[in-house]
């Protein structure tokens, strides 16, 4: 009876496993019979300048006659002006949509008429006109719902979508900072939309500095950056220069922040403008013991802690270009304005 119990047991077992790796096999490379992506996926443009964003659709089914799609945005930072179609369905249109709350959506949809079926294929479905809407940079997600692919039945067909995002840039300007010989604790007031790498980024001095560091606060440890690294606005930067020079950097306006903080030290950056103290900090108010900025000519620290007499703080403000460390007593986020 043991003998046939465990032969029982291993032939279970053996049947289980025989359907966990079939299952597997058969969910690796699987696809929907439609998938709709926008190309290019994340796309950029400009303040009161347009951008085209087109819509292409993988079909691997001949049963598609129809289908409606709404995509979603933030009207203070993109809208969508105008769609125009290609001859994949013949019977097109599309609709805008104000949801409120500063959101709103387009709806695409079209339909084969008396065509017949969509073939299999990549098809360009249509182009969207997308109009960069605020004064200063912002991403805003363009989010898919509602998606509905049908036959000539009008009986749904398994279809997905992948999201993607625009960022629009705001007027460009050029930021410059004085860095001296020695370590300089920087950050980023403008982004760069095109390319926020440390080679694009640190051009103007690529000759004149030997090391650039973040801190990652969830490991408590230094990170060295590579010409090829990204950089991100709302980080602090450690650079060590080897003679001074003048950093300089293009792009828009960095203007609002929504940065983690984890308990104890944390490097961060700033906005494109300047903030007194303590009110720069009132979304982390009660959350921190202290402040510290680096003092690049004396090569030492200076300290602001909240709520002690004026006399005991060594700075009041926090500056654009410059970095700070950032003690948490918990986990908190930093939001400006």
């Amino acid at each position: 009876m043991k003998r046939n119990g465990r032969i029982v047991s291993t032939s279970l077992l053996a049947m289980v496993l025989v359907m966990v790796l079939t299952l597997s096999v058969m969910s690796v490379g699987a696809q929907d019979p439609w998938e709709g992506y926008l190309v290019p996926q994340n796309s950029t443009g400009s303040y009161g300048t347009d951008t085209l964003v087109e819509l292409w659709a993988n079909v691997t089914t001949d049963q598609v006659w129809g289908y409606q799609a709404d995509l979603y945005f933030d009207t203070s930072c993109v809208n969508v002006t105008d769609i125009t179609y290609t001859s994949a369905f013949p019977n097109v249109g599309w609709s805008w949509n104000d949801v409120g709350g500063g959101r709103a959506f387009v709806r695409f949809y079209g339909d084969r008429g008396g065509s017949g079926n969509l073939p299999p294929g990549i098809y360009h479905l249509a182009t969207a006109t997308l109009h960069g809407e605020s004064p200063t940079y912002c991403v805003s997600d363009l989010e898919w719902q509602n998606h509905l692919v049908s036959d000539d039945n009008g009986e749904p067909i398994q279809n997905s979508y992948t999201d993607g995002t625009f960022q629009c840039a705001g007027p460009q300007e050029t930021f410059s900072k004085e860095l001296v010989e020695g370590w300089n604790l920087i950050s980023l007031p403008l982004t760069n939309t095109t390319n926020m790498t440390v080679a694009n980024i640190m051009s103007s001095i690529s000759s004149k500095y030997d090391a650039l560091y973040r801190y990652d606060a969830s490991i408590h440890s230094w990170v060295a950056l590579s010409s090829s690294d990204t950089m991100e606005n709302g980080v602090g930067y450690f650079i060590h220069m080897t003679s001074a020079g003048t950093w300089t950097y293009s792009g828009s306006a960095y203007t609002a922040m929504d940065i983690a903080l984890e308990p104890g030290l944390n490097m961060v950056g700033w906005v494109n403008t300047s903030a007194d103290l303590p009110d720069a900090l009132n979304s982390i108010a009660g959350n921190y013991r202290y402040v510290a900025k680096w003092n690049a000519t004396a090569q030492s620290y200076e300290v602001y802690v909240a709520g002690a007499p004026a006399a005991f703080n060594d700075f009041t403000m926090m500056e654009r270009g410059e970095g700070y460390f950032i003690v948490a007593t918990t986990n908190c986020t930093l939001t400006y304005p």
